[in-house]
């Protein structure tokens, strides 16, 4: 019996070993391929492209809020309208993307003042679909004026932003609903794709402005940016589902220059033009170019208290 119960136990023990390895095979059979890509390559440059159009800039120059004072903020920006050519970034450029979702961006803003100077700062895109695309953005900052000898402002600002954008980038609903094959979905797409986006960073920027009259201030600021991008394909192409995971990272600057204004005790209003340089290599060339983001955003802020 006890030779009987050691066969036993040996053969039990082998069989959960093979069971788990089976099953550790299937996990890793089931998982996403992943591609890593090189930072200028196409992919990544519309990966950046839109991770630079959310970075949380500071809108104003650096001030001194009193501690636990609050300032709520909506902010609107202009995202600009992508050539075919620029459009053309899947499979390593010579796939169209449908990236033209929307040409404005916004989210609302929370300011804290904070002891020691410092002002802690909150922006949340929330998910609201539009066509096919939703974007669903936490972006975090804090930032300490550390030089104001008159007129003068000078700051720094770090900051950072976790999230992701869903959307049937891959292959949009007008593409999916012609024949697979045909000029107008050359892929084959047999549905529109579930894609996502994942765009974190984190960055730090020198900021700073002038005070003019009337009030208002000329603000200007310089950063870079860490990014940490990935885009999880969801698409079916005749037949073959795609669950490709493309993953890239790597640094960006910027830059932005503008200006506000007081609306009233409590409301303000500033604008500003922003610069990133974005560095890509297309087909079917070899050499690098610079195919960077300039858009305008503006920011309409309330003291609460």
């Amino acid at each position: 019996m006890t030779i009987l119960r050691k066969v036993l136990t040996s053969r039990i023990a082998h069989v959960i070993s093979a069971a788990m390895i089976l099953g550790a095979a299937s996990r890793s059979a089931a998982q996403s391929p992943v591609e890593h890509l090189a930072f200028d390559r196409p992919e990544a440059w519309a990966l950046k492209y839109f991770a630079a159009v959310s970075t949380f800039t500071g809108l104003g120059p650096p001030i001194t809020r009193e501690p636990w004072s609050i300032d709520f903020g909506l902010e609107g920006g202009w995202i600009p309208h992508l050539s075919d050519s620029q459009r053309r970034v899947g499979y390593d450029g010579t796939a169209l993307e449908d990236l033209n979702k929307t040409p404005v961006f916004g989210r609302p803003r929370l300011a804290v003042g904070l002891p020691g100077g410092l002002s802690a700062e909150l922006g949340w895109v929330p998910p609201v679909e539009i066509d096919g695309e939703r974007s669903n953005l936490v972006a975090g900052a804090l930032e300490r004026p550390f030089f104001e000898p008159g007129a003068l402002t000078l700051g720094l600002r770090v900051y950072g932003q976790v999230g992701h954008a869903k959307g049937d980038f891959t292959c949009s609903k007008s593409v999916a609903s012609q024949p697979p094959g045909s000029g107008g979905n050359p892929l084959g797409c047999n549905g529109t794709s579930k894609d996502t986006a994942t765009l974190d960073d984190v960055g730090a920027a020198l900021t700073g402005g002038v005070k003019i009259g009337g009030g208002g201030a000329l603000h200007f600021a310089a950063g870079a940016t860490y990014n940490d991008l990935a885009f999880q394909t969801g698409a079916v192409e005749l037949g073959v589902p795609d669950d490709t995971r493309l993953v890239t990272h790597g640094w960006t600057g910027w830059a932005a220059a503008g200006a506000g204004w007081p609306l009233g005790e409590r409301l303000g209003f500033s604008v500003e033009a922003f610069y990133s340089p974005l560095i890509v290599r297309r087909p079917p060339g070899q050499g690098t170019q610079n195919d960077g983001l300039f858009n305008v955003r503006a920011l309409l802020r309330y003291r609460v208290f």
